[in-house]
């Protein structure tokens, strides 16, 4: 974190946020533009389940706020960019126009979009892709024909080394001969970089509580969803705070190499040598002063 707000607070970098909120991120920013919310626009998303839903607009923006895709195309005008014939790059009116173009881009594609419309979206409770002409109410089990998306003209990549993250290049791929086949890889045990040790005994891990979302922009807003978890705290397991003769409530400071944590203390069912905490809450809380900034900040 540290790191990140040097690199966002530099001289040398121009910062422009969009967002619903000051955020921590929008604080380093030289120019702000308020941006439409999810209700406040039209547009598509897609579950991980390859699910497309139609959003519809449900109120304006409020003040001058404006959606992600009216400053993309606005954007777009402002800088001049055309194609090659000299018309504009988008020339898009609206967010139906901009999914049109993407089922253009999706055509003969693994994600391929290109039966489905904003009318087919309407009403239901979302489409999952592919959607052809061949397949118009979209595809629910992938692969029944245990044909794969393997290709090597077809792919969508080549993959990667599981142990050192390299890339896998075409003709390695190739000489696989995949076929339209599966590919499993397995990869032997290793250990990660660091493990306990003497000094630092326990394995730290985080995670999410119920009652918020990532940095709590929003459910930090939320009087019910922050009183019921206003602050982070530490989890043990009862060995280990008996060992360490600690109690419930206790104030507690949790130590790695790179920085600490201080917050009271649960003594839950976590695994033994396992120390947990959630990670929505940072600096925000902590009533910091504002970050620098070097240049203008408007909303």
């Amino acid at each position: 974190m540290p790191r990140i707000r040097d690199i966002l607070a530099s001289r040398g970098l121009f910062l422009v946020v969009q967002d619903l909120y000051l955020t921590e991120t929008a604080q380093y920013a030289d120019v702000v533009l308020p941006a439409a919310g999810w209700g406040e626009k039209t547009g598509t998303f897609t579950n991980v389940d390859r699910t497309v839903h139609l959003s519809q607009k449900a109120v304006d923006p409020p003040g001058q706020a404006r959606s992600d895709l009216q400053t993309f195309i606005d954007y777009s005008r402002r800088m001049g960019f055309t194609q090659l014939d000299g018309s504009p790059l988008l020339d898009w009116q609206g967010p139906e126009e901009a999914f049109e173009a993407w089922k253009l881009c999706t055509r003969g594609r693994p994600c391929d979009y290109s039966a489905l419309s904003y009318q087919a979206l309407r009403g239901g409770s979302g489409v999952p892709w592919p959607c052809t002409e061949q397949q118009p109410g979209g595809t629910e089990r992938l692969y029944t024909d245990g044909v794969f998306n393997t290709d090597p003209d077809y792919c969508e990549t080549y993959g990667h080394d599981l142990l050192t993250g390299g890339t896998v290049g075409p003709q390695a791929y190739k000489a696989m001969n995949p076929a339209g086949r599966a590919i499993f890889k397995t990869a032997p045990y290793h250990p990660t970089h660091e493990t306990p040790d003497t000094g630092y005994p326990f394995r730290y891990t985080t995670g999410r509580t119920a009652y918020h979302f990532h940095t709590r922009t929003k459910t930090g807003r939320s009087p019910q969803l922050n009183a019921a978890a206003p602050q982070a705290w530490v989890e043990i397991s009862a060995v280990d705070a008996a060992t360490g003769g600690l109690n419930e409530g206790d104030i507690v400071s949790v130590e790695s190499r790179r920085g600490h944590i201080t917050a009271a203390l649960r003594i839950s069912d976590v695994r033994e040598g396992t120390i947990f905490t959630p990670f929505h809450y940072g600096y925000w809380d902590e009533a910091a002063p504002r970050p620098p900034h070097t240049g203008p900040r408007t909303s």
